[in-house]
């Protein structure tokens, strides 16, 4: 074989490799997603199962390069990947049910390692090993083959670019798979020409790839710092993603974008000429963090419109660790082990955010923990040895320090942005001192958590905090005298605290909210009503004789919380008979008769994120059928960022049922200061006497919305719906009505 045939080939390959290795992590999730709600820690159980395989797979090239020869192992792992691809194409088995009432973590892992897990685990084994080969090639660069890593981050920037924007928008999930299982026997035989180029014979190692005579084995010290450097980008690749997706998401775009991200960090890294110094990376790295800390700490709630701020700050945090580890890499000659523990490093961030942090951390501070972790990696250019601050430096510190813990315990947004200044001008000075700069900055953080609110500024008592598989809950007492449940930053009920008050519906279900008008368009003695998700339960104040309530629930807590009366007493005061169903709604509600309820209400949110499954074609279809013929299917639709009107008036046109949709005014309850939310509802009947009741109550058509297609189980595109246009159009109208300029609205 010609010389100038190893580099196309082994690139082609490893970038194959990587490509399928990052296009199955979003498509298997999205699959495995609507059997578990739609939360965002799906994805971080997957991410940590994709972690494991990958350092699986590390381990057997590995292991297989200590005691075979290349000649050897390249048989085996061809052997390897045709067995494995006996298993694909990759799909859900028919019977796989989560638990409904244990933490359904170990039940995915165990989903994905039967059907992924093998065609995964050699396919991660072939950056390292097919590297390698390279060595083994007598070609010019044989001694370094890290070059090589470059073509395998392309392989997976270019997947995970590839999907959300070509991928997804134009394949169906079992069309994603059949390409992908083409794709996967195509690298076999790719595999197996990088083979043939080094089986007729094999060069023994040149003296540049030899292990040196004075090369020493790496310390623990060593190998401890490569596995911290791949470690603390893992962890904040999964906080990040967590934080951005709660109150949006959890969706293959929103989970991409960091990953993204991260490989990104890999070919910069790795590259030859990075293009970035390390030291530009790393001064880029705290200025973003003092950005975060000033937003943090003078507007304590994260929300949509710092995306590009957290995404900024984890590139450069991941780009500063990942620079320092390529500077510690070691020889060639030790090149498996090195990825060995790079990639142990990246399995235990998984570990730890998806295992060991909802677990034992009822606070979510992982994501503020290791970014603060992260501020004491940064590159600390010449300086060699410890030097004791000067007076200066100290002074910075202390009044970083104390001012931080002043604006800590003030309320007030003006004084609270005044103590920011010496905050900031202090990490300013200090910015050139890692850890001078880190002891103060990560103070901070901690104080001022992305994601995590310590209650200072918004209630006046939190009364419990718990965290589970679905997120992070939180029942606190607000100053104006309402009872609040809290999931991640989103109102997921609420309840006057004064007993003369306590039985009226509050929040997005006030009494002239769209939901009570729905209810009043009611006929008849007895009804069955379906509720989709309980929050503190709610609903059933619109009680009346023979109304009976099936809430269907995935998130034991929230049970637990609606039920005790210590906490909520709509369940028990108002009055109405009711069931509680714990599992997926969709997958629960599918096993009631036919023709059941006389209303079904569809609020499944997790925080403001949207669980899709719940709102697809097949979703609807599954509804209608549960519903009487002339009944009311009606969804809750109130969001921040995203625009479901149109999605349910797509999918409305589709089965030729019409659709309404109104967005309600706040009201103030009689005699106290209690608010409730504009509440934005869309409902689908068939029958007219419900049709005029919703129109006379103000309701009308549900809005289309163009490039916004129908979404089934096999398609859904969250981009086409980002900014809630047809939510701000409607608030625009009360807005002219009460002679307010129409700009000022909000989503």
């Amino acid at each position: 074989m010609k010389i100038h045939l190893y580099i196309p080939v082994y690139a082609l390959t490893l970038l194959l490799s990587a490509a399928l290795i990052f296009a199955v992590q979003p498509m298997f999730s999205k699959m495995v997603l609507p059997l578990l709600g739609g939360t965002p820690q799906v994805w971080n159980t997957a991410m940590l199962f994709f972690q494991l395989m990958l350092l699986a797979g590390y381990a057997y090239a590995h292991g297989t390069s200590r005691f075979l020869s290349v000649n050897a192992q390249a048989v085996l792992h061809l052997v390897l990947l045709a067995l494995f691809g006996l298993a694909l194409p990759v799909a859900i088995p028919a019977g796989w049910i989560p638990p409904a009432h244990e933490d359904p973590t170990f039940w995915q892992l165990s989903l994905m390692t039967l059907t992924v897990g093998g065609p995964f685990f050699i396919l991660a084994g072939s950056a390292p090993m097919l590297q390698r080969w390279f060595t083994q090639t007598g070609h010019p660069d044989a001694h370094d083959p890290y070059f090589l890593y470059g073509a395998s981050n392309l392989g997976s920037m270019t997947a995970l670019l590839a999907y959300p924007t070509v991928i997804e928008p134009l394949l169906h999930l079992s069309g994603q798979s059949d390409l992908w299982t083409k794709g996967y026997f195509v690298l076999i035989g790719l595999t197996a020409v990088a083979a043939a180029l080094i089986a007729r014979k094999t060069p023994p190692l040149s003296p540049a790839v030899q292990t040196p005579a004075n090369d020493e084995q790496p310390s623990w010290r060593l190998r401890g710092k490569w596995l911290l450097l791949a470690f603390i980008p893992s962890s904040l690749m999964l906080g990040v993603t967590t934080h951005i997706t709660t109150d949006i998401a959890s969706v293959p775009l929103l989970w991409i974008i960091p990953l993204t991200l991260y490989v990104g960090t890999f070919i910069i890294a790795f590259a030859r000429t990075p293009l970035i110094s390390r030291k530009d990376a790393s001064f880029i790295f705290g200025l973003l963090g003092i950005a975060l800390l000033a937003y943090m700490m003078l507007v304590p709630h994260s929300g949509f419109e710092l995306m590009a701020l957290h995404l900024g700050l984890f590139f450069f945090a991941a780009l500063t660790c990942h620079m320092e580890l390529v500077a510690a890499r070691p020889h060639a000659a030790r090149l498996t082990e090195f990825y060995l523990i790079l990639s142990l490093g990246g399995a235990l961030g998984g570990i730890f955010n998806a295992l060991i942090a909802p677990q034992f951390f009822i606070i979510p501070l992982e994501y503020a923990g290791i970014l603060a972790l992260a501020l004491f990696m940064r590159y600390a250019g010449t300086q060699k040895a410890w030097r004791a601050p000067t007076r200066t430096e100290t002074g910075c510190i202390l009044i970083c320090i104390a001012a931080a813990l002043a604006a800590f315990n003030i309320p007030q947004v003006i004084p609270r942005g005044l103590l920011v200044l010496p905050v900031l001008a202090g990490l300013t000075l200090l910015l050139d001192r890692r850890w001078l700069f880190a002891l103060p900055a990560a103070g901070c953080l901690l104080l001022f958590p992305p994601g995590h609110n310590w209650g200072r500024f918004m209630y006046s008592d939190v009364i419990y905090q718990d965290r589970s598989f679905f997120g992070v809950l939180k029942v606190a007492d607000f100053e104006d005298g309402q009872r609040v449940l809290m999931h991640g930053t989103t109102n997921h009920g609420t309840q006057a605290i004064d007993p003369r008050y306590k039985t009226i519906p509050l929040a997005y279900y006030g009494t002239h909210s769209p939901i009570g008008e729905a209810f009043r368009a009611l006929k008849g003695e007895r009804q069955n009503i379906a509720v989709l998700g309980l929050g503190v339960g709610v609903t059933s104040c619109f009680a009346q004789p023979g109304r009976h309530f099936d809430f269907f629930e995935i998130d034991p807590q929230v049970v637990k919380i609606a039920q005790n009366p210590d906490y909520f007493t709509f369940l028990s005061d108002c009055g109405s008979p009711y069931a509680i169903t714990l599992g997926d709604a969709r997958l629960t509600l599918a096993d009631k008769p036919d023709g059941m309820y006389d209303l079904i209400l569809v609020d499944v949110y997790s925080s403001d994120n949207i669980p899709v499954h719940l709102i697809t074609l097949e979703a609807i279809e599954m509804y209608l059928k549960k519903l009487k013929p002339d009944g009311i299917l009606t969804f809750n639709v109130s969001n921040n960022y995203l625009d479901i009107e149109p999605v349910l008036a797509r999918a409305a046109e589709h089965l030729d049922i019409p659709a309404y949709a109104r967005l309600s005014d706040t009201e103030i309850i009689e005699g106290t200061k209690l608010e409730t939310n504009m509440a934005h509802f869309v409902s689908l009947t068939r029958n007219p006497d419900h049709v005029n009741a919703l129109l006379q109550a103000g309701w009308s058509p549900a809005e289309f919305r163009e490039g916004v297609h129908l979404w089934t189980d096999q398609y859904s595109n969250i981009v086409s719906v980002l900014h809630n246009r047809s939510g701000i159009r409607r608030q625009r109208l009360f807005l002219r009505k009460d002679g307010l300029d129409p700009g000022s609205a909000r989503p």
